[in-house]
């Protein structure tokens, strides 16, 4: 189960937040060649003032993106989708993609646990199965 956890100083509106919160979780399975079921994904607004990214002017609307993943992805697709998640934020939520940062963390599928299960790790044949 991948966490997507989003930090944000934007000001989104309850839509604004949704169609962002799906947006991503679509664009995670697509770069990542998988189902949606296990998607989690968060979004913290914050006060302008407790958010610092070096490279902005304190109150420019930033994002900080740390996504857990299952390792096995190649390097395309993180990047492919750290890109696509930016955008995102810049349609959705108003945060230019520059003001935006990523770190992004692999772990073995042993690592993610749900009620009933404890994922396998990550391979190709998601892309046609799925992972839901």
């Amino acid at each position: 189960m991948p966490h997507l956890q989003f930090e944000t100083t934007a000001d989104p509106t309850d839509d604004e937040r949704r169609a962002f919160l799906e947006a991503t979780t679509e664009l995670y399975a697509d770069h990542m060649d998988t189902g949606t079921g296990h998607v989690a994904v968060t979004l913290r607004v914050l006060d302008p003032f407790e958010f610092s990214l070096g490279r902005l002017d304190p109150g420019e609307p930033a994002l900080m993106l740390n996504a857990d993943i299952r390792a096995g992805r190649t390097f395309d697709q993180k990047r492919g989708f750290v890109l696509a998640a930016f955008d995102a934020a810049s349609d959705h939520l108003g945060v230019p993609a520059p003001n935006a940062y990523a770190v992004v963390t692999e772990h073995v599928g042993e690592e993610f646990h749900e009620h009933d299960r404890v994922l396998s790790g990550w391979d190709a044949s998601e892309a046609t199965e799925g992972a839901d």
